[in-house]
């Protein structure tokens, strides 16, 4: 399958895993692209429809702030030659989260709230 930025970012199986994952620990899972999300713009459009006003800046900021993660794993496993598992990249996911919150993101609130995290401190994350 060629690699195309809605393959990358949503299509490919690695990448599903970590949306449905991450989605699921904020309980918005059905929101997680399935097998029929082929384009990255129209799902990120539709998921976010299904959400109040509020909830929709959090996913927006959500959904760059992992996009930009992965595009990091793809260039570490192409340039780097460095694999990580969907546990690894959403430890990354889940710590970024938390960095962007303490910088000023405030929308991301609820999410740090679920991950269970104080001032960059992990509590039983899993």
């Amino acid at each position: 399958m060629p690699e195309t930025v809605d393959h990358l970012l949503i299509a490919c199986p690695f990448t599903r895993e970590v949306w449905f994952r991450l989605l699921r620990r904020f309980d918005w899972v059905s929101l997680a692209p399935n097998a029929q999300s082929t384009f990255f713009v129209s799902w990120w459009s539709t998921a976010r429809k299904q959400l109040s006003k509020d909830n929709r800046r959090c996913l927006d900021t959500l959904v760059i702030l992992t996009s930009w993660l992965l595009w990091k794993e793809r260039n570490d496993r192409t340039f780097d030659r460095q694999v990580r598992t969907v546990h690894d990249v959403l430890a990354r996911v889940y710590d970024e989260i938390v960095d962007w919150f303490q910088a000023g993101f405030r929308c991301l609130e609820s999410v740090v709230c679920k991950l269970g995290r104080l001032s960059g401190r992990a509590i039983g994350i899993v």
